[in-house]
């Protein structure tokens, strides 16, 4: 599909989270990690899990940054993304998750529990328990660059809500995009 509308309702435990977690910058300790390349040789959690959110928020993995004296995760990009036709052609896959179409949605691929809304719960989910754990979360969004690519490229999301917002475009030929 190209969009799920889902139920919105999630049971947030973690509301006092920035209150009694507020952490000098200082005394930050920021651990950047892949979703998926995190967890998905960890022989010590269940097949299921691993390369997943449920994987990263699961308490070895919570365990094991405490034990590092993580304050802070870096989520590299965790948007939903496409496989681009070159890698496709090359029989590769974009693994780092870069050039998303769309930023407020989750990537599926990253969830154990299902691609269709199930991705959504799975992320939120994982906040909280990292959140529980006094960790915080920042989330690696890069603007620079979607999957849509040049005036060559697909129209998958933000190009049709509307180009003009979401891409800088060459003054004098609106056709094309300001690459920098």
């Amino acid at each position: 599909p190209k969009s799920v509308v889902i139920n919105p309702y999630f049971e947030w435990d973690d509301e006092d989270f920035i209150k009694r977690n507020k952490v000098p910058l200082k005394d930050t300790v920021i651990y950047e990690v892949h979703v998926k390349g995190f967890t998905k040789l960890r022989l010590d959690l269940p097949e299921n899990i691993r390369g997943s959110y449920e994987g990263l928020a699961s308490e070895q993995m919570i365990s094991y940054l405490k034990d590092l004296g993580i304050t802070t995760v870096e989520l590299m990009p965790v948007f939903h993304f496409i496989d681009q036709r070159f890698l496709i052609d090359k029989g590769l896959t974009n693994y780092w998750g870069y050039d998303p179409i769309n930023f407020f949605s989750p990537e599926c691929r990253y969830s154990s529990s299902g691609c269709l809304g199930e991705q959504v719960f799975s992320f939120k989910k994982m906040v909280n328990e990292l959140h529980n754990a006094g960790i915080e979360v920042i989330i690696d969004v890069v603007y620079n660059h979607t999957a849509e690519g040049n005036h060559l490229g697909p129209t998958l999301s933000f190009r049709g809500i509307d180009n003009i917002a979401y891409y800088m475009l060459q003054p004098d030929n609106k056709r094309y995009y300001l690459d920098f």
